[in-house]
């Protein structure tokens, strides 16, 4: 069996190889690793793993099935995508799409000093994390009924924002759901980050979608003004502020905010859930509006640009990270053997022949094959070195070179062709003489006026003739 804490890069988990570790957190671990396929193709993935201590335990074990059997229902571009759900040795994994990019926590630390995320960037990443949401919120088993989804740990740390500027949810494993194989309250064991906590899940209260609506209520607050509205000293501090008392207005920290946008937030940090928006898709539709009145359209485009530009230097590191990782599996490919010389490869069938080389051709940081238009076109015989085109024929196979019987063929039909002209002509002349129109001499014409069984044995002749000739045209 197989022990968690043994993983490490260049192991394969089902048909997944690792290539290195991306990130740690309560209770799973997240690692790059690649799927690698025929002709080189490769596609990059995310790949998370319980943590060693977790591992023998039911309960961690029911959450991390439930988080996959779940999430893995969810189709909407900003939620991340599910690909499989994988047991090797003992070891249970789940595989998700690789997103190249980072969370919004990232981003926050790295943009306070310089005021914070644009409100127009911020705006368009809310109305993404709102859609997404609103598509989990809305998920329905194979009867159609609402299977009741929350996610329950919506968190700076749990949406990622993508180099090409593309929000995603992540980590569905402390969700809410009716039918979870794992009873996901159990007392005195909060589920998610005690400082984006609605206050019916600190006081055990009934926990619906309204309750993912105060934790963006609190991630929009926090970016917007620097400051986190419930913190405490302490964890129980904080949980008290989120029970019992308002936070500072926001405007007060921030006077320049819209102020449809100020009531929009207070309205999600409402204590009463009947007093929140009732889902995602209302709130969604508020931020819309309020951007569309500042006049400044953003796109996924524009979201990238900010991402790169906030991260510097940390994106090309983290990708040359990657790129390393990926050499490093290629070589450890080489070194046990995997690719196999043309020799070995000629006495296979065509149909399950490798690519030449057998080397996987770098992925891309989003998982998709590469693929290059600006490459030179393959050689001509004509400017090929003289050693390439002076190879002898003899090497082919001896079934491709068979052109002699093609020419005894071209051959025979050409004679035939004069054949048949020559017979034209004559029978040509033998009728001209017969109708008086060619002088000839006294025997000669005798002859041919008695002659007529050798006309008709011509003309019979002819037409066999033609016959003959449209079969060899028809070939």
């Amino acid at each position: 069996m197989q022990i968690l804490s043994d993983l490490k890069p260049g192991d394969t988990l089902g048909r997944y190889e690792l290539l290195m570790p991306v990130a740690r957190g309560g209770m799973a671990a997240v690692w790059a690793a690649r799927l690698v396929g025929s002709r080189g193709f490769q596609k990059i993935v995310a790949i998370k793993t319980m943590l060693p201590e977790f591992g023998d335990d039911p309960a961690f074990e029911a959450m991390f099935l439930d988080e996959a059997r779940l999430a893995s229902r969810i189709r909407h571009p900003h939620a991340v995508e599910i690909v499989e759900l994988g047991d090797e040795n003992g070891v249970l994994y789940i595989v998700m799409e690789w997103v190249d990019g980072d969370t919004i926590a990232t981003l926050n630390k790295l943009v306070k000093s310089t005021g914070g995320v644009p409100l127009p960037i911020l705006l368009r990443i809310a109305s993404c994390i709102c859609a997404g949401l609103h598509a989990a919120h809305e998920l329905r088993d194979d009867d159609g009924r609402l299977v009741d989804l929350v996610h329950r740990d919506i968190s700076p740390q749990n949406v990622m924002v993508s180099f090409d500027g593309i929000v995603k949810i992540v980590d569905f494993g402390v969700a809410k759901a009716t039918g979870r194989l794992h009873e996901t309250h159990v007392a005195g064991q909060l589920k998610g980050k005690i400082p984006y906590l609605s206050p019916e899940q600190l006081t055990s209260g009934k926990v619906d979608r309204r309750a993912d609506i105060f934790s963006l209520g609190v991630l929009l607050y926090t970016t917007l003004s620097g400051y986190h509205p419930f913190r405490g000293k302490t964890d129980a501090k904080t949980m008290e502020n989120i029970i019992r008392f308002a936070p500072v207005p926001i405007r007060e920290l921030v006077p320049d905010i819209p102020f449809d946008l100020a009531v929009a937030i207070e309205r999600a940090l409402a204590k009463d859930p009947a007093d929140r928006w009732s889902d995602c898709a209302s709130f969604q539709r508020t931020l819309d509006q309020i951007a569309i009145s500042l006049g400044a359209t953003v796109t996924d485009g524009d979201i990238g640009r900010f991402v790169r530009e906030t991260l510097g230097d940390a994106v090309t590191e983290r990708r040359k990270k990657l790129a390393t990782a990926i050499q490093l599996a290629d070589s450890r490919l080489s070194s046990r053997g995997e690719i196999r010389s043309t020799a070995a490869r000629r006495d296979e069938p065509r149909s399950k022949r490798p690519p030449a080389g057998n080397t996987p051709l770098p992925a891309t940081f989003a998982g998709i094959l590469p693929v290059s238009l600006d490459e030179p076109p393959p050689k001509s015989a004509a400017s090929m070195p003289p050693s390439s085109r002076s190879r002898p024929v003899a090497s082919a196979p001896p079934a491709l070179i068979t052109p002699a019987p093609r020419r005894r063929r071209r051959w025979s039909r050409t004679i035939f062709l004069l054949f048949l002209v020559v017979l034209l002509l004559l029978s040509g002349a033998a009728l001209a003489a017969r109708a008086g129109l060619l002088p000839v001499p006294g025997e000669v014409h005798d002859a041919l006026r008695d002659g007529r069984a050798l006309l008709r044995g011509a003309r019979e002749l002819l037409r066999g003739a033609l016959e003959r000739l449209s079969a060899l045209l028809a070939d």
